[in-house]
C-alpha cells in the first residue's frame, strides 16, 4: 500500500495547517499556554517557532504530565523531567537532537509521518517496563534524553545512539502509523514464517553467521529447541513473523558496520532482494537513505 493512502487518513486529524513566513509571522499564544516567535531572537524558540508553523507539529523543550502522561484512551506509564531551562543548556540539547535525529528526515516526513510532538527531557522513566531509557514513544508523540550525560558521550558512542534511536523511530512508524515494506520484502507468509523449520536453523555451527544470510535472514541468536524426539539441538532462531523480520532488518541496517553490510548481500542472493525492496522503500515512502542518515563522527 503506498505510503500516501495510509499515512494521510491516519494523520490528518492530527496536523495543523498554517504558512510559514518569517516576515509576517511574530508570536502568537497557542490554546495549551506556549508562545511561538519565529522572530526571536533566543534560538531555541525561533527554532521550534519554525518547527511549529512549517510543520504543523510542536517540539516540546519543557515538558509536563499534561504533555507526555495522558492519551484518550489510556494513561502512558512514564515519568519525564524536562531539561534545564537555562538557554546554554536548551541550545545544546536541541543541536544535539538535531544532529542525531532530526535532520536526518526531509520535510515531508516531518509533516506526514513524525508524530504530533517530539519531547526533549532531562530523564525518562518507563514505569511499565521499570527502567530509565533514552528514548520513548507513545501513539502521539516521541521523547528523547537530552541530559548531561548524553550530551557528554564521544563520537563513537553518538554513533551508535542515532542508530538506535533511528531504529526505534522506524519501528514506531511501524506499529503506530501502519507502515509496511512492500509485499515482495518477506519470505514468505505469516503461516509459513511460523513454521519451526523456516525460523529455526539447525545443522549449522555457532558463529555461522554467513547460514543465517543465505536464507535471506539479517540477524538470528544462537540458541536451542528440541527436534521431533524431543533431544536438544542447537541452531540459528530467527524471526518467526513478518513484523519480527522487518524489525531485525530495521536492526541489521542500523547496528551493522555498511561494510559487513555490504559483504552480506553480495554473497547472498536471498538477504540482497529483501535488502534492495526495503532500501528502495525507505527512499520511496520517507525520504531516507539508511548509509547516510545516521550522525557522522566529527573527526
Amino acid at each position: 500500500m503506498a505510503m500516501k493512502k495510509i499515512l494521510i487518513p491516519l494523520l490528518c486529524g492530527l496536523l495543523l495547517t498554517a504558512c510559514f513566513d518569517d516576515e509576517n509571522i511574530h508570536a502568537d499564544y497557542v490554546e495549551y499556554g506556549r508562545a511561538y516567535d519565529t522572530t526571536s531572537s533566543d534560538p531555541v524558540l525561533k527554532y521550534i517557532s519554525q518547527y511549529y508553523y512549517k510543520y504543523g507539529k510542536v517540539l516540546i523543550t519543557d515538558p509536563d504530565t499534561a504533555d507526555y502522561m495522558f492519551n484518550f484512551q489510556m494513561k502512558n506509564k512514564v515519568r519525564m523531567v524536562e531539561p534545564r531551562q537555562d538557554q546554554e543548556h536548551l541550545v545544546e540539547a536541541l543541536t544535539f537532537l538535531k544532529e542525531l535525529f532530526l535532520d536526518g528526515y526531509n520535510d515531508k516526513v516531518k509533516k506526514e509521518v513524525f508524530p504530533y510532538a517530539i519531547i526533549m527531557a532531562d530523564s525518562i522513566y518507563d514505569w511499565g517496563n521499570e527502567k530509565y531509557v533514552s528514548e520513548y514513544t507513545a501513539s502521539s508523540y516521541v521523547a528523547f534524553l537530552v541530559n548531561d550525560e548524553m550530551l557528554s558521550k564521544n563520537e563513537e558512542e553518538k554513533v551508535a545512539l542515532s542508530m538506535e534511536w533511528n531504529s526505534t523511530f522506524l519501528n514506531y512508524c511501524m506499529d503506530k502509523v501502519g507502515w509496511t515494506a512492500p509485499e515482495e520484502f518477506y519470505l514468505y507468509s505469516d503461516a509459513e514464517y511460523g513454521k519451526k523449520e523456516n525460523w529455526f536453523i539447525t545443522g549449522v555451527e555457532e558463529g555461522d553467521i554467513d547460514a543465517v544470510w543465505e536464507r535471506g535472514y539479517p540477524i538470528g541468536k544462537w540458541d536451542w529447541n528440541f527436534d521431533e524426539n524431543w533431544n536438544r539441538v542447537y541452531g540459528y532462531s530467527v524471526s518467526s513473523s513478518r513484523a519480527g523480520y522487518l524489525e531485525k532488518f530495521f536492526e541489521f541496517l542500523f547496528t551493522t558496520p555498511q561494510e559487513t553490510i555490504n559483504k552480506a548481500i553480495q554473497d547472498h542472493e536471498k538477504l540482497k532482494n529483501a535488502h534492495d525492496i526495503l532500501d528502495q522503500a525507505l527512499k520511496d515512502d520517507f525520504g531516507i537513505d539508511y548509509r547516510t542518515m545516521i550522525y557522522k563522527a566529527k573527526k
